[in-house]
C-alpha cells in the first residue's frame, strides 16, 4: 500500500496551498482535495489501495519541536539546499512519517476494547 501525505505549505501569494506526496509523485492544489485529486488523476489501475495521511506538522511526543523547526527551515529553503541539507531533510521527513505511524498505532491501541 502506497501512503499519501498531504501537507499545508506557505505560498508566495499567502494563499492556501497543499502538497500531496506519494512515493516519487507530487502535486499541489489550493485545497487538500485538489492536491489529492491532481496526484491520483493519472494512476489508473497502477495502485489498488492507499492510505492518506494529513500531516498537521505540530510538535508532539513523537516529533519534537526542534525536529519540527529544523524541518520547516529546510523546507522553506528546499530549492537551495546542499546535498547534506537535502539528506537531513529526507531524514526528518522519514522521522515525521515514523511519528505518524506511531501516533496512529497509539490511537488504534486506545480504541481496542
Amino acid at each position: 500500500m502506497l501512503p499519501i501525505a498531504i501537507r499545508a505549505e506557505q505560498s508566495e501569494a499567502d494563499e492556501p496551498r497543499f502538497r500531496a506526496i506519494a512515493g516519487n509523485r507530487q502535486s499541489v492544489g489550493r485545497t487538500m482535495g485538489e492536491a489529492l485529486d491532481a496526484l491520483t488523476a493519472d494512476w489508473g489501475d497502477d495502485i489498488q489501495e492507499t492510505a492518506v495521511l494529513i500531516q498537521r506538522f505540530q510538535p508532539d511526543a513523537y516529533f519534537t519541536d526542534a525536529q519540527y523547526s529544523r524541518m520547516r527551515e529546510l523546507l522553506d529553503r528546499r530549492t537551495t539546499l546542499t546535498a547534506e541539507e537535502r539528506a537531513e531533510l529526507e531524514a526528518l521527513i522519514d522521522a515525521e512519517l515514523d511519528a505518524t505511524v506511531a501516533r496512529t498505532e497509539h490511537l488504534v491501541r486506545l480504541r481496542k476494547p
